[in-house]
């Protein structure tokens, strides 16, 4: 493989590794702030690295109450929820829409 191509198989897959559509997470903490805990984790420069906790989510209606240990299915909006930037698929723009 010529080394353009391998230039730009890694921008394209380092730009995959930043776009995010949906993932499982367990609920870390309740109170004061609801938190998670993305269950996947990612490879970046060889190394394997936990994603970080992600704070006050908002949460569907019909999921119900959530207790410390509970899986949910957390998705990420197209745009930024605040309206603020051009975020795209980001982690600051998760949403619990399910519990497992």
């Amino acid at each position: 493989m010529a080394y353009a191509d391998k230039l730009f198989q890694q921008m394209f897959n380092e730009h995959l590794n930043n776009l995010h559509t949906g993932m499982p997470a367990v609920v870390v903490e309740i109170s004061p702030k609801l938190k998670i805990q993305p269950l996947f984790q990612r490879k970046k420069r060889g190394k394997v690295h936990e994603y970080p906790i992600i704070e006050e989510p908002p949460v569907l209606e019909h999921v119900g109450g959530l207790v410390e240990g509970d899986k949910v299915y957390v998705s990420f909006a197209e745009r930024a929820l605040d309206f603020v930037g051009n975020r795209r698929h980001d982690l600051r723009d998760a949403v619990i829409i399910g519990k497992f």
